[in-house]
C-alpha cells in the first residue's frame, strides 16, 4: 500500500502542476484539489514505506502546486475582471 501512495502522490503532484491551473479557471478553487491529494498521499507514503523517493517528490510537487495556485488564482480572477469587466460576475 505504501508504494502505491508514493506513485499516486507523484502522479497527482505532476497533474497539479501541469493542469491544475486550467481547472482553476473553470472550477473555483479547483487548482487546490490535485496538489492537496498529492500532499496527503505523500505524507502518508513517507510514513509507511521504506523507499520514500516518489512520495517525497509528490510531496514537493504538491507543495509547489499549492503555492502556485495561491498566487495564480487571484491573478487569473483580476485578469478576467480587467478583460471582461465586472458584469460577468453579476449574473
Amino acid at each position: 500500500m505504501g508504494k502505491a501512495l508514493g506513485i499516486i502522490s507523484l502522479i497527482f503532484g505532476l497533474l497539479g502542476l501541469l493542469v491544475g491551473w486550467t481547472i482553476g479557471i473553470f472550477l473555483p478553487l479547483g487548482s487546490f484539489y490535485l496538489p492537496v491529494v498529492a500532499l496527503v498521499c505523500g505524507i502518508v507514503g513517507t510514513a509507511i514505506q521504506e523507499k520514500k523517493g516518489m512520495a517525497i517528490a509528490g510531496l514537493v510537487l504538491g507543495s509547489v502546486g499549492i503555492v502556485l495556485a495561491i498566487f495564480i488564482f487571484p491573478i487569473l480572477i483580476s485578469l478576467m475582471i480587467y478583460l471582461f469587466g465586472m458584469s460577468m460576475f453579476l449574473y
